[in-house]
This record gives C-alpha cells, structure tokens and sequence, in this order.
C-alpha cells in the first residue's frame, strides 16, 4: 500500500487543476459576455440612432423635392452598410425589420419617381403608413437589446399620437408637399 498515498496525492492534483481550469474557463466566459453584452447594447443604440434620421428623408415633402429619393438613397445606403458592420451584435429580430424596412423605403422611393402617383397623394395616409413602420421596427431595435430592465412598450403604440408630435415638429409640410406639387404642374 506504499502507492496509496502517491495515487491520492495525484488525483487531488488533478482535481485541483480541473477546479482551477474550470474557474478559469467560466472567468473568461463571463467576460466576454459582459464584453458583447456591452457591445450589443452599443449596436442597438447606433442602430436606433441611425433609424431616428430616416424620417426626414422619408416625409412626403423631402421626397417630393428635386434630389429628395436621391438623398434618401444615399442615407439607406450609409445605413445599411453600418448594419452590416454591426450584424453580429443585432439580434435577429432587429435586423429583419430594418431590412424589411429597407424594401419598403426603396418601394416608397421608386413610387415618388412617378409624377402621375405624386399628383394624387394623399399625405395624410402616406404619414401614417411611414409611421407605423417606423415603429415596429424602433420597437424591434428596443427589444433586441434582451434586457428586462429597459422600458419596454406593454401597450400598443398610438400611431396617431406619433403623428401629431411629427407634425408639430415638421409645420407646413402639407404646404411645401402644395408647392412642389404646384411647381411640377408648371414644369409639366
């Protein structure tokens, strides 16, 4: 039995190494994700803050105006190029609705090419619809984050209420929209 206490003493190395190796293992695991933790929460704000200034190259008026599709096109396109830089850190959630929103911008822009469509538009309707697809996707970006302690919508958001503040803070849309409408019926 003269081996006994040399096999112990070896096995308690071995644990100990296999303890010391596994706290290592979960040290590390912990700081990266603390560390993407933080980088993800860094993308959905960018995110975020890039998609707060697509409405003004969306309005009817910045649309309307010489160049306006041009302007919004050059925007998307800045955009989704730093979505593509950030993809890994947006959940997929997030970035399915900012891709989804990216078709219909293009469908919205390609619309506004057409001067018989922008003869009858109605601004109104057109508001709307600009806003809740704004805000499914800032709901998406919100939620992708995945922490329980940010505010969340628990009730659903009151587009119209959205679009007053909007309208408040765009005055005289409608009127630049009569303008640019007046100015092509010249031209034409």
């Amino acid at each position: 039995m003269d081996w006994f206490p040399a096999v112990m003493t070896l096995v308690g190395l071995l644990v100990g190494v296999g303890v010391q190796e596994l706290r290592f293992w979960r040290e590390r695991k912990d700081k990266y994700r603390d560390m993407v933790f933080e980088k993800r929460v860094d993308a959905h704000q960018g995110a975020y803050y890039r998609f707060g200034r697509l409405p003004r190259f969306m309005a009817p008026s910045a649309l309307m105006k010489d160049g306006g599709v041009r302007a919004l096109a050059e925007e998307l396109c800045e955009y989704e190029e730093w979505v593509s830089k950030n993809a890994l850190y947006l959940d997929g959630g997030s970035r399915t609705k900012i891709h989804m929103f990216f078709g219909y911008a293009i469908q919205k822009a390609k619309k506004y090419k057409d001067e018989e469509w922008v003869k009858n538009i109605d601004v109104g309707e057109e508001k709307m619809e600009l806003y809740k697809n704004m805000v499914e996707v800032q709901v998406a970006i919100r939620r992708g984050i995945g922490v329980e302690y940010l505010p969340e919508e628990k009730t659903p958001v009151d587009v119209s209420y959205l679009a007053r503040i909007l309208d408040e803070v765009v005055e005289g849309e409608e009127e630049l929209i009569r303008r640019e409408q007046k100015k092509r019926e010249q031209k034409g």
